[in-house]
């Protein structure tokens, strides 16, 4: 009996994990946290695949004396994808080709994609957060914040730091 019930859950797991790193339509099934059509906390989306964003519109703070750090200067927080299925994501932004940003979802919709970047001025360890949604037309999206610690002597401190409005909506929707 436990051969009749351990092969389908072998499938499933292999399955999922088989999708992480595609873009095919199975994937969504498997980056799906709460699963199709949603749990009792209502339907979050699929969330691999392309988003874009929109960063520092609706505000940005500093508390940074350095010359190549405000928000016209991060270029490269615009859009990124996320890879792999739930609950093992990896993110990466399109401008930062090869750099892989730690990405996690909750059962509730909080979302969060952590990563750092070599900056001009030091590096910066970012963090971009928020709730992932569908709104009524069916489109999916994140609202949320960024928070952009500067570290501009190397020594893992952060120095100075920025927080952002951050929102995204996913691609092809």
């Amino acid at each position: 009996m436990s051969r009749v019930f351990f092969a389908p859950v072998l499938l499933l797991v292999l399955g999922c994990d088989g999708a992480a790193g595609t873009d095919s339509a199975d994937l969504d099934d498997c980056s799906d946290p709460d699963g199709a059509g949603g749990g009792d906390t209502g339907n979050i989306p699929a969330v691999a695949g392309d988003w874009t964003t929109t960063f520092a519109a609706a505000g940005w703070e500093d508390n940074c004396t350095a010359v190549g750090f405000d928000k016209d200067s991060e270029q490269w927080v615009g859009p990124f994808t996320v890879l792999g299925a739930y609950p093992s994501y990896r993110g990466e932004f399109q401008e930062l080709e090869g750099e892989r940003w730690e990405v996690a979802v909750d059962l509730r919709g909080g979302f969060t994609m952590t990563g750092e970047v070599d900056h001009e001025e030091g590096t910066i360890y970012a963090n971009f957060s928020g709730l992932v949604y569908s709104d009524i037309s069916g489109r999916s999206g994140i609202d949320g914040g960024a928070f952009l610690g500067l570290d501009d002597d190397a020594d893992t401190t952060i120095d100075c730091y920025a927080r952002a409005s951050w929102s995204a909506n996913k691609s092809g929707l």
